[in-house]
């Protein structure tokens, strides 16, 4: 009992004060230590603020220490102001997270401003009162029991907030270090230093243990986060490694169904599921299919159907409409359930999963996991697993369509491939087999193409060609200007006729159009080697040409002979005989007529019809024409009349080719005119607006059955023959008009038809009144024809 007065006593002392202070900083330091690492390795808040406070706290124990060791007379209201300002801080510390943030600043502001102020304030009476009395003790000073009031109330304020709000922090351990501090400051005020400063040193280190409580319990708080952080990690590596398992399974093979067993079996084994399926939307949009089904240890009883239509089962057919998962873990109405367990295969119902296949939208199918045997709820993880899954099933079985879809394109566009190479190399083999040239060339003229034909034709291989501009190909082998801008904007092919080593060879070059846009896409030359060709119709016309001079010759003589006969001058003759001379004179003439056009026609093809050019009489080569077809006009009952100008003068011509001309148009005339009908032969001069006159006009007119207009452009060509039964009952080896024209292009004219079916034709003859100059006559030139009704009119 004296040792522990001797301690009170010393405690006292000026000494013992400073042992006092000195064990009260080492504690803190020891907080300050604490909660420094707590905060370093957690940046706890709380922890953040007990280390300021108490590091503060150490700062300002330090001068209550060495003012203990010197003596408080001069520094005694600031010593003690600095242990209510280490208490507020203390308990600042503790309190803050029961009084809020805005309390707790004004609960530390306003005491260390009180403190601060009272300082100030009893600095001035005190040093009034060591003036008077040097060596006044300031525990006898009225200023001291105020100090010691204020570090009770401090303490006790602390306290009793603790005890308020124990259950929010978990332990009362702060609240009995306050207590004894309430204590220890009480036994102070009451003059009882000694005992009251030995109870601070029990409650101070409890304050140092209070932070290293707290630090532990952050401790366990971050070690038990720690522990669930770990096991959801655990739970999602797993997870993932299901789902990554799942992946691998649906992606390694494009077997479907077999991929789907192994998902569903693997589905049941991570839910601990009683079944698993796998039903999938077949084209038909009202029926899903079976395509997996796992249930562990399979029990008696299989899928009653493959096949579920959703019209007889509304659940199915509500969530494939709503696309959203379905997750039931007990039936108000086990009816609405029990139809779709039992298409399954289950004897029972349960609580169950239904997470539709869902994939851009659309509704692929549905994933089915229940627990009819067991009963066993799912939970959330169950319903994170199934939905993650149904995405990964829904892009498989995307996939193995899109495999399939594209496997079949690639089948189609192969056969469609092999199809074109075969039929590009049947093409190529006709190309090679066709006896004409080929030679292709593309949007911009170049060769791209040349069979062996045209290797032949034009004696080059065909490499030489290859690339090569075709227009100036065109042009180095016919002597011709070809141009590839003319060719390009030509509407007719080109054809040209040219001679190449001893070979006539004949070109037609058209454009290749694009059947869809009309673009132009090329260009194809046909290259024929005509040199047989034109040999035999070289070898036809000098046939005919000597034929016909041959049968001109005994045709003039029985002509003559008719002709004599008919006179009487060799005997009368009866009326019968003079029939007889007729027809043996008129078929002599139409003899010698068909002869003359083909020689005529065989010269106009050479480029040697030759005119004998001299004064001609129109009206006399006109009368005597129409004289000459009397007799067949009367025979077929037509009417005929001249129409010939006064004073037509006569015109430079070859008489024979005009007699000729008027010749054929004439019998043509006669030809296909209906009895009854009129046939009209005139002619006249063509004056300009001056009065003078450069060129004629012949004209025969009929009211025979007409020209139609689609056939009126043909007419000029050689041995055309019209359609009309009428025409081809007329006869006539189709050369008349092919000799008109020829005749009368030679004299440097023109001819041309006015016709209308049915009411009749007028066939006109332009010639040149004077012989026009040798490049006209040659065609170098053109002449300048007056108009059409200047020339009718």
């Amino acid at each position: 009992m004296g040792e522990i007065q001797a301690l009170f006593a010393f405690l006292s002392t000026r000494p013992g004060s400073s042992v006092y202070h000195f064990l009260i900083l080492l504690a803190m330091e020891a907080a300050v230590g604490i909660a420094f690492t707590e905060y370093r390795h957690t940046r706890n808040p709380d922890q953040r603020r007990l280390l300021w406070s108490f590091a503060v706290l150490v700062v300002l124990r330090v001068p209550l220490l060495i003012g203990g060791s010197l003596g408080e007379a001069l520094l005694a209201p600031l010593l003690y102001a600095l242990e209510v300002a280490s208490l507020t801080l203390v308990a600042w510390a503790f309190l803050a997270p029961f009084l809020g943030r805005r309390g707790a600043r004004a609960f530390l502001l306003g005491n260390l401003i009180v403190a601060v102020g009272l300082t100030l304030f009893f600095l001035p009476s005190w040093y009034q009162m060591l003036s008077a009395v040097p060596f006044f003790p300031y525990v006898a000073f009225w200023q001291q029991p105020l100090w010691d009031l204020w570090g009770v109330l401090l303490a006790l304020a602390a306290m009793l907030l603790h005890l308020a709000h124990r259950r929010r922090l978990g332990y009362s351990l702060p609240a009995v270090a306050f207590a004894f501090i309430t204590v220890g400051n009480s036994l102070v005020l009451f003059d009882l230093v000694g005992p009251g400063r030995v109870v601070n040193l029990i409650g101070y280190p409890l304050l140092a243990v209070s932070v290293y409580r707290a630090a532990l319990q952050d401790l366990w708080a971050y070690r038990s986060e720690l522990g669930a952080l770990s096991e959801g990690a655990l739970r999602q590596t797993q997870e993932l490694l299901f789902l990554l398992d799942i992946g691998r399974t649906l992606g390694q093979s494009f077997d479907l169904e077999g991929a789907l067993s192994r998902v569903a079996e693997n589905v049941a084994h991570a839910l601990d599921a009683d079944r698993v399926a796998i039903l999938l939307q077949e084209e038909e949009a009202d029926r899903l299919r079976l395509v997996a089904q796992y249930v562990p240890l399979q029990r008696r009883g299989g899928p009653s159907t493959r096949h579920l239509s959703l019209s007889q089962y509304a659940l199915l057919q509500y969530v494939m409409r709503r696309k959203k998962q379905l997750m039931v873990n007990s039936w108000s109405h086990p009816s609405r359930i029990r139809p779709l367990y039992k298409a399954l295969g289950a004897h029972g119902d349960g609580p169950v999963i239904l997470q539709p296949l869902v994939r851009e939208r659309r509704a692929l199918g549905l994933l089915f996991v229940g627990n009819d045997h067991s009963g066993r709820p799912f939970g959330a993880k169950g319903a994170r697993l199934c939905d993650a899954v149904g995405t990964q099933i829904a892009a498989a079985v995307e996939n193995v369509r899109l495999y399939r879809q594209l496997g079949e394109q690639a089948r189609e566009l192969k056969a469609a491939l092999e199809a074109r190479e075969r039929e590009g190399r049947w093409l190529e083999a006709v190309l090679e087999s066709i006896a004409e040239g080929v030679i292709v060339a593309d949007r911009e003229g170049r060769a791209v193409r040349v069979n062996a034909a045209a290797e032949r034709i034009l004696g080059v291989d065909r490499e030489r060609v290859l690339g090569r501009p075709l227009a100036q190909l065109l042009t180095s082998a016919t002597g011709q200007e070809v141009l590839w801008d003319r060719l390009r904007q030509s509407l007719e092919p080109l054809q040209i006729l040219f001679e190449l080593e001893q070979k006539q060879v004949q070109v037609r070059a058209a454009l290749i159009h694009s059947p869809y846009d009309g673009e132009v896409m090329g260009l194809v030359a046909v290259l024929r080697d005509i040199t047989k060709e034109v040999q035999a119709e070289r070898a036809k016309r000098d046939f005919i040409t000597t034929v016909s001079h041959e049968l001109r010759t005994p045709l003039t003589a029985i002509l003559g002979y008719a002709e004599v006969l008919y006179s009487q001058m060799a005997g009368k003759l009866t009326d019968a005989q003079k029939r007889f001379v007729q027809t043996i004179h008129a078929n002599a003439r139409r003899m010698i007529t068909i002869a003359n056009n083909l020689i005529a026609l065989a010269e106009a093809e050479r480029g040697r019809l030759e005119l004998q050019y001299e004064e001609t009489d129109l009206a006399l080569i006109l009368g005597e024409v129409v004289e000459s077809f009397i007799p067949q006009m009367r025979a077929r009952e037509v009417e005929w009349s001249l129409e010939i100008e006064d004073d037509l003068p006569l015109i430079e011509a070859d008489p024979e080719r005009i007699r000729q001309i008027v010749t054929n148009l004439v019998s043509n005339a006669v030809k296909y005119t209906f009895p009854d009908g009129r046939v009209t032969v005139g002619a006249g001069m063509v004056r300009e607006p001056d009065g003078e006159a450069h060129y004629c006009r012949i004209w025969v007119q009929d009211t025979g059955i007409g020209i139609p207009p689609e056939e009126q452009s043909l007419i000029w060509e050689r041995f055309y023959r019209p359609k009309d039964p009428l025409r081809v009952e007329a006869g006539g080896l189709g050369l008349g008009l092919a000799i008109v024209r020829s005749l009368t292009e030679a004299h440097g004219g023109r001819v041309w038809v006015d016709s209308t079916p049915g009411k009749g034709s007028t066939f006109t003859v332009l010639l040149p009144a004077c012989r026009p100059s040798p490049s006209l006559s040659e065609g170098e030139g053109e002449a300048e024809y007056p108009g059409l009704e200047e020339t009718v009119g």
